[in-house]
């Protein structure tokens, strides 16, 4: 495979991982959203080997975007699951029918 190839599906790889990242968001509440950014990693190494500059920023957005949300999602999962926890108990025996 000649270089020029490789470097193409190395940019191809970074700006799948912003897009990854972004679909995830909506479509899984971003709690997937780390398989973005896992591909942004892979990409940026592949493209650092290569040395290779553009598409570099492609790969970063779709890291932090991809950890960024996954985070924010867990946090949320977290105080969600906490807040119902911590819910008073409801007295059905005195509710009348």
């Amino acid at each position: 495979m000649s270089s020029e190839d490789q470097s193409q599906k190395n940019k191809g790889l970074a700006i799948s991982s912003l897009a990854i990242s972004i679909v995830c968001i909506p479509l899984t509440l971003g709690v997937l959203s780390f398989v973005g950014a896992i591909v942004g990693h892979v990409a940026l190494s592949r493209l650092k080997s290569t040395n290779t500059e553009s598409h570099r920023g492609f790969a970063v957005a779709g890291i932090v975007i991809g950890w960024s949300s996954s985070i924010f999602s867990l946090i949320l999962i977290f105080a969600l699951i906490t807040a119902l926890i911590s819910l008073p108990e409801i007295d059905l025996s005195s509710i009348q029918v």
